[in-house]
């Protein structure tokens, strides 16, 4: 009986240490991410625009499907998560947003496109917002905001490696 109290007491303080952590964490971040490829700007636009074909070279992405010409729901170990495309400018920019308010995150990811002699130049920016803090907790301390869009670069990195 003694050790289950002692038990439980542990497992309380360590769920009260998580949860204040996750109350300090900020609830709003905004960070970015570039990568540079040996390729025109156009085909990286083009990759990024291709929705459907994530699946095929993105990284942990099950599915993808298409609903209308500016919403599409991305399937992975998260589960599926719908955006909607907000701004597209060929070969310039796409701004997504996640397209789910009963989501316990939400927010933007921004690919910019610009040209660098000929090479293209990918930034992503994820401007996004966690209410909750327990899952502001993992977001920050287990996950990293800035590990979707790591992969997602190396990710782009490794298609065109593929394709030469």
């Amino acid at each position: 009986m003694k050790f289950a109290l002692i038990a439980g007491g542990v497992i309380l303080l360590l769920g009260l240490i998580v949860f204040t952590m996750g109350m300090l964490a900020p609830k709003d971040h905004k960070l970015s991410l570039s990568q540079d490829y040996p390729v025109p700007v156009t085909t990286v636009y083009q990759l990024v625009r291709d929705y459907e074909a994530y699946p095929s070279w993105r990284t942990g992405i099950k599915s993808m499907q298409k609903e209308g010409g500016l919403r599409y729901i991305e399937e992975s170990g998260h589960g599926k998560i719908p955006y909607r495309i907000i701004e597209d400018k060929a070969g310039q920019l796409i701004i997504s947003k996640i397209d789910d308010p009963g989501l316990p995150f939400s927010g933007t990811w921004t690919f910019e496109f610009s040209d660098k002699n000929g090479h293209s130049q990918l930034r992503i920016t994820e401007a996004g917002s966690v209410p909750n803090p327990l899952m502001r907790f993992f977001a920050t301390y287990v996950f990293s905001h800035e590990k979707t869009m790591r992969t997602y670069l190396d990710d782009v990195e490794r298609k065109f490696k593929q394709k030469t």
